[in-house]
């Protein structure tokens, strides 16, 4: 990914976390007025499409949607699923996803004598009884 691609990305999810943070205020602001409020898949999908920080901020800030325990595990799940990616992403890009995989498939391991890539010992070939010790006889 070149600097446009960065800038690009940076860009949305600075949009996307602003939305999120003014999504949960707004929603915060109807909850303290007894309004209609926003549906609760709402504000996750918008975490979800790169929003959670600004959820969390806001979670933490506006003191809003802490005691919903369903909603705040699923949050959390949303900030790890994307923590875990962010962190293939950066390996794919620095190249070392290549060497992991060489490290796994032998060079890490054999030094131990594990290989996770390599198939085991061949199996013994069935045996075959003479004709005469077969059925029947």
């Amino acid at each position: 990914m070149g600097w446009e691609g960065i800038g690009l990305t940076a860009a949305y999810l600075g949009v996307m976390n602003i939305a999120t943070y003014a999504a949960f205020a707004l929603d915060k602001r109807r909850s303290v007025a007894g309004a209609w409020r926003l549906r609760e898949v709402s504000l996750l999908r918008l975490a979800l499409f790169g929003g959670w920080p600004g959820a969390k901020l806001a979670q933490w800030r506006l003191r809003h949607k802490t005691r919903k325990q369903p909603f705040a595990r699923i949050l959390n799940l949303i900030g790890a699923l994307q923590l875990v990616l962010a962190l293939a992403l950066a390996a794919t890009a620095a190249g070392w996803t290549g060497a992991a995989m060489r490290w796994l498939g032998g060079e890490g391991w054999a030094g131990i004598g594990l290989t996770l890539f390599e198939p085991g010992p061949e199996p013994e070939p069935e045996r075959v009884m003479p004709r005469r010790f077969g059925p029947g006889s």
